[in-house]
C-alpha cells in the first residue's frame, strides 16, 4: 500500500504598495512639482524624490537601523512616503541635489 502525504506549504511575503505622492516645492522662488515614490523590493525600505517631469532620482531617503525599519514596516504607506519628503525638505536635500546634480541620500 502507497500512502501519500500532502503538505500545505504557505509563503509569506510583504507586499509593497505603489505609493506614488507629489507635492510641490519653492525653488529659486518658483514652484516646482516634485513625485516621491517607494522603491520596489528589497531592503531597507527607501523613498525615491525625483522631478515630477522627470525620472531622475534626486534624493533617496532609507528606513534603515532598527526603529527605520519597524516604522516602515508598520506605517501606513502614505504616512513614511510623507515622513521621507519632509525629511528632506528639513535637510534642503533636494535643492542641493538639483544645484549639484547628484544623488543624496539620508536617512529616516
Amino acid at each position: 500500500m502507497f500512502y501519500a502525504c500532502l503538505s500545505l506549504i504557505s509563503i509569506h511575503y510583504r507586499r509593497t504598495l505603489a505609493m506614488i505622492q507629489t507635492f510641490e516645492q519653492t525653488i529659486d522662488g518658483k514652484p516646482v512639482q516634485f513625485c516621491a515614490s517607494i522603491a520596489d523590493g528589497g531592503s531597507p525600505q527607501r523613498v525615491i524624490i525625483s522631478r515630477a517631469d522627470s525620472a531622475k532620482s534626486l534624493v533617496i531617503v532609507e528606513a534603515s537601523g532598527i526603529i527605520g525599519a519597524i516604522k516602515a514596516e508598520v506605517e501606513a504607506p502614505e504616512t513614511f512616503v510623507a515622513e521621507a519628503v519632509r525629511k528632506a525638505q528639513q535637510e534642503g536635500l533636494i535643492e542641493r541635489a538639483l544645484a549639484s546634480g547628484e544623488i543624496l541620500t539620508t536617512t529616516l
